[in-house]
């Protein structure tokens, strides 16, 4: 069961201990637009380690590091606001920060209203994407700073030069405007675009240029955005998610970077991994209805076989490869426990992108009569009932800790949970392997 409940700031320092180490720590205070985490959470972005510092019941939520010593203050901040543009950007969200501010802890600033805040449980920081461009990081900034603000003139300039940004020729911007405007997912994009479409007349993209960027930014020509007229402020409000979603469509489109919603729907973190680990000969002959005998040397690692949100489950921790076959247009893996006494079986469709694995024939257990393997049964009960509560698989490389793949949360059909059953059923394993631990030292 999630813990959403918001601590006081002293008691969340005392329950982590990394986060009182002394050094020189540096913090951002933010105002968040979308569901912040709860508990603190570490990650590591462009290297270094960043933690998301939990809304609590007397402190700003935001991010923390404690600055490296070859990094200064000015390049640890950047550092900072470049993480919270790319978690702004994951989110579809903005985030205004308010204070900067340090000390030998990382000390997030007090409050005045502590309360009207969404809250979650955590961020998915497993597969953060790798922003390798000063424009992708520039773009994602300006969507961060335009959905964090509530005026909708700097909004929309902030849109217009995420827009820029990631097509900087005025000529080929305007081109590309034209041609993809119709493209634009999201119903308060196409409500936008249809009103508009009703009373403009002519080349939207340069109304959007004209009438709003240009408008916003300069005080000397025709046409001016007045702050004191109500009407410009709701003609820009009604334009704003036309030109937002214009900006996010460009910024992927042209520099890349996937929106959370695109990852989604392409799901090419299920098996990116795996690509550059098996040669392109045995991905290509799983493609075939009839593949040619191969010979090809693969070198798979050992694995760590988890799901987000449970603690890693000591059986399928440092998994070893005994298998790799073709099985019906998909790349087969074995990988079997350290103790020898269970066994993994999942599959590659490389032609559907998909990570595929049924607990029916995936998940094998071998019985020697020991209590290791009773150990085992009662490990495998606590992952079906983890996996069935929408458990989202992970598979690590167990030297590298990286991330081969992840799989999105399984969904089970015509099932009741019964946790009062599972409790019961954890209950019996105990029971039986205090029973084969006894039957043991009998015989010893």
């Amino acid at each position: 069961m999630l813990n959403l409940k918001a601590k006081p700031f002293n008691e969340v320092l005392a329950e982590t201990p990394e986060l009182k180490v002394n050094g020189e720590w540096l913090c951002l205070n933010i105002d968040a637009r979308t569901g912040w985490p709860t508990k603190p959470q570490a990650f590591t972005f462009e290297g270094h380690q960043v933690w998301v510092m939990p809304l609590t019941t007397d402190n700003y939520p935001g991010l923390a590091a404690n600055k490296p010593p070859d990094m200064d203050r000015d390049e640890c901040f950047a550092l900072l606001h470049r993480a919270l543009s790319v978690l702004a950007w994951l989110q579809d969200t903005g985030a205004v920060v308010v204070h900067m501010s340090g000390g030998n802890l990382p000390r997030m600033m007090g409050m005045r209203q502590p309360f009207g805040y969404a809250i979650r449980d955590d961020f998915d920081l497993s597969d953060l994407p790798v922003i390798g461009n000063a424009s992708g990081k520039l773009a994602l900034a300006l969507m961060r700073e335009g959905r964090g603000l509530n005026h909708p003139g700097y909004s929309f300039l902030s849109f217009f030069r995420a827009l820029e940004t990631a097509i900087p020729d005025g000529k080929v911007r305007g081109a590309w405007v034209t041609e993809n405007i119709n493209r634009l997912g999201g119903h308060r994009a196409k409500d936008a675009l249809d009103k508009l479409k009703s009373i403009v007349q002519g080349d939207i993209g340069k109304h959007l240029r004209e009438s709003g960027r240009h408008a916003i930014a300069h005080a000397q020509a025709d046409p001016i955005i007045n702050p004191d007229d109500p009407r410009d402020a709701r003609r820009l409000e009604a334009e704003l998610p036309l030109i937002e979603a214009l900006a996010v469509l460009a910024i992927e489109d042209h520099l890349g970077i996937q929106t959370r919603h695109k990852a989604w729907q392409e799901h090419l973190y299920e098996l990116r991994g795996w690509k550059s680990i098996l040669p392109a000969a045995i991905i290509e002959a799983s493609l075939a209805a009839e593949p040619d005998d191969i010979q090809a040397n693969i070198d798979l690692p050992l694995i760590n076989f988890r799901l987000r949100r449970s603690e890693p489950f000591p059986l399928l921790e440092g998994m070893m490869p005994v298998h790799v076959g073709l099985n019906n247009r998909r790349v087969e893996l074995g990988y079997r426990s350290a103790d020898g006494l269970a066994e993994l079986i999942f599959w590659l469709n490389f032609a559907d992108e998909r990570l595929e694995f049924d607990l029916n024939r995936s998940f094998n257990l071998y019985d020697d009569g020991s209590a290791a393997a009773a150990r085992n049964g009662k490990e495998r009960c606590r992952f079906i009932w983890d996996y069935f509560g929408n458990g989202e698989i992970q598979i690590w490389h167990a030297d590298t800790g990286k991330l081969i793949s992840r799989v999105d949360a399984f969904i089970p059909l015509n099932m009741m949970a019964n946790f009062d059953g599972h409790v019961a059923e954890l209950a019996a394993w105990d029971e039986f392997i205090a029973n084969r631990e006894q039957a043991a030292a009998s015989a010893g």
